[in-house]
């Protein structure tokens, strides 16, 4: 039986789910870290976070995670830090990256995700966009050597001592304190982690605890960046309150699958905060973290051996598991439930997840950023409700209004396409320092303007249809074509830059770049290109696909032609495919899961 099934039918595109409990929470707790020690009361010694890391192989209880909080927390206070200062954090999955979120919330600062692959420019402006005082960053991620990155953003850093008072720096000159991770990390500038843990543990918490008392559950706890049609960043700002219901609310339709919650998606982004990391601010909950970083073999050893019963992530996580060699090594079978966001999935694809993990059940949930991830959910559907479940982007909410609108952003009749607009207490404060962004996206009445597009039924279900913005998604991170454009036209050779995506069937879209070279220059190469961009963006914007062409195809009103690009893309990779192996033969598929109709292709012999 649906969950909503008693709901009467509707006559327009528009849904309000008025039936929740969320609202009374304003008067029940004040934050996020007052709703956390509330269930810490209660739950001392129970398990909540395992595995954080895959070596390591970290585990908290909630006694224990309250200690490491505090402990920061206290240091963070006797180090200065005031309410509403920016604090970065330049992390992976770890337990320090999860430790901050509920910091942020005890001290009313503002805690601003920074994805770990950014390189120094990058880095710089999230620094700088929002006046970051602090930065909490591992001296390496993997392959990356994040301290050496942080080094040339800012030299000043070897010059001066911990001790020595804050932080002078010409390129980001609001940053005064700098905090590594790490058991046996030194470094003259900077401070350790590990030392202000044990710093905050020794002193009072007197000055702590009136801290905490005092911070405003409509204050700002977290930024997350989310891309922008200027190609720089924005800075997307959200509440105490909102996460904090959005999280209840979660809790309330989702509690009987979340005992064991694995999580692989990456912290930076806001999907892991909700889904995993803040889950046990509202109840008792265990949450594994299979890895730093995506890793498909661990997420599968993890749900394995810790016996998980929900997996959430991105397409990208479902598709690696279902394609993975060594899949048949490991027993799924203890998931009840599977998560999927970031893009819209086809049904069929989903009802193979379900058969050949095998998991009981998978939902597709729609959000933003912007409205703190999930807006809706098709487990309104319930079990017995299979096409909606699976074909739908699901019902909004609690709490949460959710209509289609038209251009002129008039209700649209049911069945009829239009732009998806959402309003209720998720939805951001706005992008930070940007205020005419945020007029664009949040209308004066509070409705945030999603630029998705989407049909709803007559029983508020919504139906992806497609983007109204130029972006990419691939692997779940959203990029956006300009960003890239800006930084391939930096090289002395290129004149002009036309970067699209092609649909992948690993990542779900794949960052392709066409180019019009400057006249009469030596010979460029698509890798030349490719190390020119290592050090400007991030490895997973550099473009997979690059062709070299006189013109562009465009529209007769001069407008770039994007359908017929990919197109001609994919036709080419086609070719060079079949130059090399003679005997491969090319699957064509067709898939609905971006803005046009366009292709899946695989090879195979």
């Amino acid at each position: 039986m649906s969950l909503l099934s008693s709901i009467s039918t509707l006559s327009n595109s528009i849904h309000h789910h008025g039936d929740n409990k969320t609202n009374v929470l304003y008067q029940l707790v004040k934050a996020i870290l007052d709703s956390f020690m509330k269930i810490v009361h209660h739950l001392n010694s129970s398990p909540f976070m395992q595995r954080i890391q895959e070596r390591e192989q970290k585990q908290y209880t909630y006694k224990a995670l309250k200690h490491e909080i505090d402990s920061i927390a206290a240091s963070l206070l006797e180090l200065g830090f005031e309410k509403n200062d920016r604090f970065a954090v330049w992390l992976p999955n770890t337990s320090e990256n999860v430790t901050m979120s509920f910091a942020a919330s005890k001290l009313g600062l503002i805690k601003v995700n920074i994805n770990p692959a950014y390189v120094e420019r990058e880095l710089e402006y999230c620094i700088n966009k929002v006046g970051c005082k602090g930065i909490l960053l591992s001296p390496s991620v993997k392959s990356i050597d994040s301290l050496s990155i942080f080094r040339r953003l800012v030299p000043e850093l070897d010059q001066r001592s911990s001790s020595a008072g804050e932080l002078s720096s010409k390129a980001v000159p609001t940053l005064k304190h700098i905090i590594l991770t790490g058991e046996h990390t030194s470094v003259s500038g900077a401070h350790s982690y590990v030392d202000l843990l044990k710093r905050g543990a020794q002193i009072s918490h007197n000055n702590l605890i009136e801290r905490q008392a005092s911070v405003d559950p409509d204050s700002a706890v977290a930024i997350f960046y989310t891309s922008s049609t200027t190609g720089l960043p924005k800075a997307a700002t959200l509440t105490n309150f909102g996460m904090l219901n959005l999280v209840r609310a979660q809790w309330e339709l989702l509690s009987r699958f979340y005992s064991r919650v694995c999580v692989p998606n990456p912290m930076f982004h806001i999907f892991a905060e909700i889904s995993g990391v803040l889950n046990v601010a509202v109840a008792k909950c265990q949450v594994i973290f299979p890895a730093i970083l995506p890793d498909t073999v661990a997420t599968m050893r993890a749900i394995h051996e810790e016996k998980c019963t929900a997996l959430i992530g991105a397409p990208i996580i479902f598709r690696d598991i279902l394609m993975h060699p060594d899949r048949k090594k490991y027993d799924l079978s203890s998931l009840t439930y599977g998560g999927s966001g970031a893009t819209s999935l086809h049904i069929d694809f989903l009802r193979r997840i379900e058969k050949e993990f095998p998991i009981t059940r998978i939902v597709q949930g729609y959000g933003m950023t912007e409205n703190a991830s999930l807006l809706t959910s098709g487990m309104w559907a319930g079990d017995d409700d299979p096409q909606r479940r699976l074909g739908s982007l699901g019902r909004c909410m609690q709490g949460v209004e959710i209509k289609v609108v038209d251009r002129q952003g008039q209700i649209v009749p049911i069945g009829h396409q239009g732009e998806i607009w959402a309003r209720g207490y998720p939805i951001m404060r706005g992008y930070y320092g940007d205020p005419e962004k945020t007029a664009e996206t949040i209308t004066p009445s509070g409705w945030l303007r999603t630029g998705d597009e989407a049909k709803m039924d007559k029983d508020g279900y919504l139906y992806f249809v497609g983007r109204q913005k130029e972006i990419i998604i691939r692997g779940g991170v959203n990029i956006y074509p300009i960003e890239i454009e800006n930084a391939i036209i930096e090289h002395p050779s290129v004149a002009q830059a036309q970067v699209f995506s092609i649909p992948d069937k690993r990542y779900g879209e794949e960052v392709c770049a066409w180019i019009i070279l400057k006249p009469n220059v030596s010979k460029c190469q698509a890798e030349d290109i490719q190390n020119f961009l290592k050090n400007k963006l991030a490895f997973f914007k550099i473009p997979k696909h690059i062709r070299f062409v006189d013109k562009f195809i465009t529209t007769p009103t001069d407008v770039s032609e994007t359908f017929m690009t990919t197109n001609q893309t994919i036709d080419k990779i086609t070719q060079e495919v079949k130059k090399l192996d003679k005997d491969v033969n090319i699957k064509i598929e067709y898939t609905t899961n971006i803005s046009n109709d366009l292709f899946l292709c695989e090879y195979y012999k």
